[in-house]
């Protein structure tokens, strides 16, 4: 039999697991990834038992592979086509007839839930801002936000326009003073966040700067202790196999939903609109910072790396600033027909 890898199912918790369990090291024939520890795929099968337990075989014309609703629902098998991966679960169940049959969630996505995120949108830019009517769904996610939990890296970066040859000091690289805190993706004007990325080219691209003019860059250093949300990929981020059934039911519902909250934070903005924009995602910040939270992670809109707003900063300090010249900037656009 063939033995499978971490890497071939595509689940960073379940990946650990088989490391530390696994006695062979070799090449996946599965995958192809090299020298990585290898698992007979039997050995997977009460992992994957606790997972299925959200599905159910069914005729109706809607159902679909098992191996398809797991890709689609937790973000697993990313390294495998579908055939290599229905094998791989046929072989982890001892059980040929995965092939044929057919299954349906027991727990459907709620749709209504990203529906109503659009009303709200709509309702907090146009008509009820303080005291908006569309909530209910934001405060039922709660219980899954405990799951979501993620940290930012040892050091992270925070970059400032420069209009000055010299170099701000530390000092002058954290977060605004409260009555110069302007409109931001995370906190409402007068409330300020301490916008940082994971390298000094997200945080470069994050501040928007003109070919020719000068920014500093602040490196930081982060506290272990910082309590961040992580909604860059919730598909990747949650394990399922980590997960008792209510929690997996409760994923499978909102789902969906969590991820239209992190394309939220991630959604570029036209600075002329930013005001308006902002609004929902700022909501949703100020949520998350009343729960207990320090802060965000999420996808950058305009750098390659990841961006992190922390509403406690006394956890993040200033270690060194750097100035630069802006050189370039690449330029890429599509037709809109």
């Amino acid at each position: 039999m063939k033995k499978c890898c971490g890497n071939c199912i595509g689940d960073n918790f379940l990946a650990r697991q088989i490391e530390q369990s696994a006695k062979e090291t070799g090449d996946c024939e599965y995958c192809g990834s090299r020298g990585v520890k290898l698992i007979d795929p039997p050995e997977l099968v009460d992992y994957f038992e606790a997972l299925i337990g959200v599905y159910e075989e069914s005729g109706s014309p809607d159902a679909s592979s098992l191996e398809a609703l797991i890709r689609s629902d937790w973000g697993l098998f990313d390294r495998l086509d579908p055939v290599k991966a229905e094998t791989l679960l046929v072989l982890i169940f001892d059980d040929n007839t995965i092939f044929h049959k057919k299954y349906a969630p027991v727990v459907e996505n709620d749709a209504s839930a990203v529906q109503e995120w659009e009303d709200f949108r709509e309702e907090l830019k146009h008509r009820n801002r303080y005291f908006p009517k569309n909530i209910k769904k934001i405060q039922e996610i709660e219980k899954p936000f405990e799951f979501l939990q993620g940290r930012a890296p040892a050091k992270v970066y925070r970059a400032r326009m420069c209009d000055q040859q010299d170099l701000y000091s530390i000092d002058q690289m954290g977060k605004p003073p409260e009555k110069q805190a302007g409109n931001g993706r995370a906190n409402p004007v007068g409330i300020p966040c301490l916008y940082v990325a994971s390298d000094a080219a997200t945080a470069v691209a994050e501040i928007r700067p003109h070919k020719g003019e000068l920014v500093c860059v602040a490196e930081l250093d982060v506290e272990d202790s910082l309590k961040l949300i992580d909604l860059q990929n919730p598909r990747k981020t949650v394990s399922p196999f980590e997960l008792d059934d209510t929690i997996l039911k409760l994923f499978r519902r909102y789902m969906e939903y969590l991820c239209r909250l992190g394309e939220e934070l991630t959604m570029p903005v036209l600075p002329h609109f930013a005001h308006l924009e902002y609004l929902p995602s700022q909501y949703l910040c100020e949520y998350i910072k009343t729960i207990g939270y320090d802060g965000v992670i999420y996808r950058s809109a305009m750098g390659p790396g990841i961006n992190y707003a922390i509403f406690n900063d006394t956890k993040v300090m200033g270690k060194d600033v750097s100035q630069y010249r802006i050189d370039d900037i690449k330029i890429m656009f599509s037709s809109c027909r």
